[in-house]
């Protein structure tokens, strides 16, 4: 069988859950044996010229890749002959998400490599605010016509694209902004001792090693990038993450309860179609498009 790589970067657990389903239905297919390899900042450097299928995953930190994950791709060798592809998910649908992977381009460009398919998937926010379980299922099941469509694109050498245009590519350069808001937001972590265990989860599962133990206090260093993973990972809530506090998201989703819970049907937007909600109906409407183009006929 040949062999596949997913290099991807996941700050609370959505991306390795996206990652782990590709990894799935690609070798249930017998189509590839696929090694999933998480970066952080120790990170070895991955030799890719033994994989035919590379493929990039990453979750969308203000319209950007995070810049752990660009850092990584920076460091990496391109080979001609292999597929190429681009999953990143987000929890929104907005087209500001297309020029993400502008890094990622650039540097496959440059060491003449073609990309062989870009897809958006849709995972819950870790920030901001918390998904309804039936809204988690509902997305679910809209990435698994996606990874149906991406599959069957893959098999028949189907390039497909997200279109970008120098406004939203204007708009992602103003928004890596983000990425000094970090370091300067690093400064007003807290954490409550009332609630605190102990556990030192934060300290070992940051992705950069920002949070050390001084004098038996937590101290958080200023190379945050705003993962969220120490504060959303927090057993006891106990982590306060400083001007954006207000939006702090605890405790990840059971995916396998909510999607083998047959009480819950994944019909959110059905009830919750205006405002925020509106904007998923576009992308949503165009996945079921090209799903019944692809399969209605099977």
């Amino acid at each position: 069988m040949k062999k596949g790589i997913i290099i991807y970067f996941s700050g609370t657990g959505n991306t390795a859950f996206l990652s782990s389903l590709i990894k799935e239905r690609l070798e249930n297919e017998n189509l590839y044996e696929i090694e999933l390899f998480s970066i952080s900042k120790d990170s070895k450097i991955i030799d890719l010229s033994s994989f035919d299928l590379i493929i990039f995953s990453y979750p969308i930190y203000a319209f950007n890749a995070p810049i752990i994950f660009d850092k990584y791709i920076k460091k990496l060798n391109f080979f001609n002959n292999k597929k190429y592809y681009i999953l990143k998910q987000s929890g929104e649908s907005l087209s500001l998400n297309n020029s993400s992977s502008s890094y990622l381009k650039k540097r496959l460009k440059k060491s003449k490599v073609k990309i062989d398919g870009e897809y958006h998937f849709l995972l819950p926010y870790n920030i901001h605010f918390r998904y309804d379980d039936e809204f988690v299922k509902e997305l679910y099941f809209y990435n698994q016509k996606l990874l149906d469509i991406f599959i069957y694109e893959l098999k028949n050498n189907i390039v497909r694209k997200i279109k970008s245009n120098p406004l939203i590519y204007l708009n992602s350069k103003i928004f890596k902004i983000q990425r000094l808001g970090g370091p300067l937001n690093s400064y007003f972590y807290k954490v409550d001792y009332s609630k605190c265990i102990r556990c030192n989860r934060c300290v070992n599962e940051c992705p950069i090693n920002n949070i050390v133990i001084k004098n038996n206090k937590y101290k958080f260093k200023n190379k945050c990038i705003m993962c969220m993973r120490c504060s959303f990972n927090c057993p006891k809530d106990a982590i306060n993450i400083g001007m954006l506090n207000g939006w702090r998201v605890n405790g990840g989703y059971d995916y396998k309860r909510i999607i083998n819970d047959s009480n819950i049907r994944g019909e959110y937007l059905k009830e919750h179609n205006k405002g925020f909600y509106k904007i998923f109906k576009k992308i949503i409407k165009e996945n079921d498009e090209k799903y019944n183009e692809y399969f209605s006929q099977k």
